[in-house]
């Protein structure tokens, strides 16, 4: 008599090989996944400046570039003599791609030309920080207001 299908053992074996290759390459795919979200965070930081100085030409008023250690926020906000308007939306990195974010100062200011001249002598270094504590990455601004890429 002939049987077709599997035996218990066959299939405990299959199982168990299956599990041990996914221990071994589940902590590869989480240092992958998290060195992704840390440099869409970094493209973030990077779009928000452009957005800045964008807003600051567009609107010819002053604009800022805020960065909020505490919350892990960065938003855009121009102050036109009429009023105070938040350009874009608040963009909280750790809920949207689960990175820390420390800055050397709080703010970039834009002139209405889309230049940054508040008088910080040296480069404005946002820092990010995965959930994987050795990734790590930045974002710095000239003294002029410009994202240098690193």
């Amino acid at each position: 008599m002939r049987r077709l299908g599997f035996t218990t053992i066959e299939m405990i074996i299959v199982v168990a090989i299956i599990g041990i290759i996914t221990l071994i390459g589940f902590p590869k795919i989480r240092q992958t996944l998290d060195k992704t979200n840390l440099r869409s965070a970094r493209a973030a930081v990077g779009t928000m400046a452009g957005t800045a100085r964008a807003a600051a030409i567009q609107r010819g008023c002053r604009s800022a570039l805020h960065f909020a250690a505490a919350t892990n926020a960065v938003w855009v906000t121009t102050a036109c003599p009429t009023k105070v308007d938040t350009v874009s939306g608040v963009q909280d990195l750790k809920a949207r791609f689960r990175v820390t974010l420390t800055a050397s100062r709080d703010s970039v200011q834009y002139d209405p030309r889309g230049l940054s001249l508040d008088g910080f002598p040296s480069n404005t270094v946002v820092r990010l920080t995965g959930s994987v504590a050795a990734n790590k990455d930045s974002v710095m601004i000239n003294p002029i207001g410009k994202v240098v890429l690193q």
